[in-house]
């Protein structure tokens, strides 16, 4: 069981499942609970004695401009918003959308800082490693509780033939929007009708003092009164160890949004193209300590360019 707070006074549940083994002594086993998320590359090392650098790739933590409260009325209230993540509203200034902003929020692609209810059966037979299940909610919103009477079901395949190559597959597709917007859907339709559909690959190589990872996403979000909202992404990550204990370590990052249709003729991108880098240094003298100094930088395209950057440092104690 774990818990996370961004106020001490009101810690919330981060994660909280049972694990039941195979008797047999196979490594297969089942988690149930509020479990972590079982796609893609990064939730095996996210935790901060396991990640390289500070942060989490872009893809795993970054929030579009698409609202699971809300839904646009048409293209051109998705592109009044990119960049604006958290403060998207399709109905202010003159915008389409309709939906109450407030009981909901942005969504990301993937969201590792929260994990879902549900149940997944993990567990490898050499030289491949599986995960399957189902969860309350999406990889890119999890939730608490059903927003939506729907279910996600998710999976990962991964082959690792040689102890420095592994590779996977992963997918999922779940009901994202919340049950609140059915009334706003055309004539028919369920909320459980529209999707989000994510697969990706990723790999891991190592030779010698160095570690390469790396990740691509495609993802799709179905929405009920404009086209399909498709977006690319990806980020390669290396690590060297320069000296012992010392490593420097490196990670970019990129989201691609699709083009859409303007209700005035011409094409626009749903939400803004960003890249991210992120640079740094550890130092682990021990196996339960490990401390990290970086600089990260995110230009996101928005009219004017926004750029974020900024340094961090962090300390890991594992006990």
């Amino acid at each position: 069981m774990e818990f996370l707070s961004d106020d001490a006074d009101a810690p919330r549940l981060f994660g909280a499942f049972a694990r039941l083994s195979d008797p047999k002594g196979r490594d297969i086993h089942l988690e149930l609970g509020k479990i972590p998320l079982h796609v893609g590359a990064f939730p095996n090392r996210s935790y901060a004695s396991k990640n390289n650098l500070i942060s989490s790739p872009a893809i795993y933590q970054y929030h579009t401009n698409l609202r699971d409260d809300q839904l646009p009325g048409q293209t051109d209230d998705l592109v009044a918003n990119r960049g604006r993540g958290f403060f998207t509203d399709y109905a202010a200034g003159g915008g389409l959308g309709v939906g109450n902003q407030g009981d909901g929020h942005s969504v990301p692609v993937l969201y590792d800082n929260c994990w879902d209810f549900g149940a997944v059966v993990i567990g490898t037979s050499a030289p491949v490693e599986f995960a399957f299940g189902a969860t309350n909610g999406t990889v890119g919103n999890p939730v608490n509780s059903d927003s939506n009477d729907g279910k996600q079901v998710l999976g990962r395949i991964g082959f690792v033939p040689a102890p420095w190559i592994r590779a996977g597959v992963s997918g999922a597709r779940g009901a994202y929007l919340m049950r609140a917007l059915e009334d706003f859907l055309p004539t028919g339709k369920k909320i459980t009708d529209y999707n989000q559909i994510m697969t990706s690959a990723d790999l891991e190589l190592s030779y010698g003092r160095g570690l390469l990872y790396a990740e691509y996403i495609k993802n799709r979000f179905e929405s009920p009164l404009v086209e399909d909202l498709d977006l690319d992404a990806w980020y390669i990550e290396g690590k060297v160890t320069v000296l012992p204990g010392w490593y420097v370590a490196g990670r970019y990052d990129r989201i691609l949004f699709d083009e859409v249709a303007l209700t005035g003729g011409g094409v626009g991108r749903w939400d803004a193209p960003l890249w991210r880098r992120e640079v740094g240094v550890g130092f682990k003298p021990s196996k339960t300590l490990l401390a990290k100094l970086v600089h990260q930088e995110t230009q996101i395209e928005t009219t004017p360019r926004r750029v974020e950057a900024f340094m961090a440092a962090q300390l890991s104690l594992v006990f």
